[in-house]
């Protein structure tokens, strides 16, 4: 176990500020498969524990994380997650932030990186998604970059026509050969500029059903990043509040 995690069975006793998921796909049947969830607590701790899906044929524990029935916390990131994230060292750093929208002095904390880039390594199948939570009011805001721009035709064009604060359209494609599930974004009907990340796409499906309101945002276009920093995207959504 590497001395930034502590398994303690329990985390110190302090609410849950945000929550990630780990996604896995599974390299066989290319399924994605909930596997765990990182917890941000309120006091600066953080905590992981596996879901039940972990226990899914092909999945092995992560070295971080051995066992499957233990709760781990520590004082910092875990560096699975945190080795997922850009190092501020890097020269185009300061792009890098422009890019996801994190520019403003010290919002660009390595949990709020991982929810909007969802983390992904070119070394495994593993992903981070935000849960979606909703406040007390059952409001949902959450952030991520769209995929697959530089495979649709005419995107780069499009994308140069959009302003900031523009509402998006989300269109099914059940006909996808990968993933009959897949979510288009176009600008308006018919012409698309990316996808929506397919470990989000399950999570988007379930929000859409449940919300009163529903919107994606342009949140910043960059056209001279590269493909998978172009478009940034928001959820804005209103879902009923269940009376206690």
């Amino acid at each position: 176990m590497t001395n930034d995690v502590l398994a303690a069975g329990a985390p110190p006793a302090v609410e849950t500020a945000r929550r990630l998921l780990l996604i896995w796909q599974d390299p066989d049947s290319r399924r994605l498969i909930r596997v765990g969830e990182l917890d941000e607590l309120v006091d600066g701790h953080f905590a992981f524990r596996y879901l039940r899906e972990a226990r899914e044929p092909g999945f092995s524990p992560l070295v971080q994380f051995p066992d499957l029935d233990q709760l781990y916390w520590s004082s910092r990131l875990p560096s699975f997650f945190a080795n997922r994230v850009m190092s501020r060292s890097r020269g185009r750093y300061g792009e890098f932030r422009h890019w996801i929208g994190l520019e403003e002095d010290g919002a660009d904390t390595p949990f709020e990186v991982l929810i909007r880039t969802g983390g992904p390594r070119a070394t495994d199948t593993f992903h981070v998604v935000d849960d979606l939570s909703r406040s007390d009011d059952g409001r949902v805001i959450s952030r991520f970059l769209a995929s697959g721009v530089r495979h649709i035709q005419g995107a780069h064009s499009r994308l140069a026509s959009l302003n900031e604060g523009q509402e998006l359209c989300l269109r099914d494609e059940p006909d996808n050969c990968v993933n009959a599930r897949a979510i288009l974004i176009d600008v308006r009907d018919g012409e698309p500029v990316g996808y929506v990340p397919d470990w989000l796409v399950e999570d988007l499906h379930s929000l859409r059903a449940l919300a009163t309101d529903f919107r994606v945002r342009v949140e910043r276009v960059n056209p001279d990043a590269p493909s998978h920093l172009q478009l940034l995207c928001r959820i804005e959504a209103a879902v009923p509040v269940r009376a206690s």
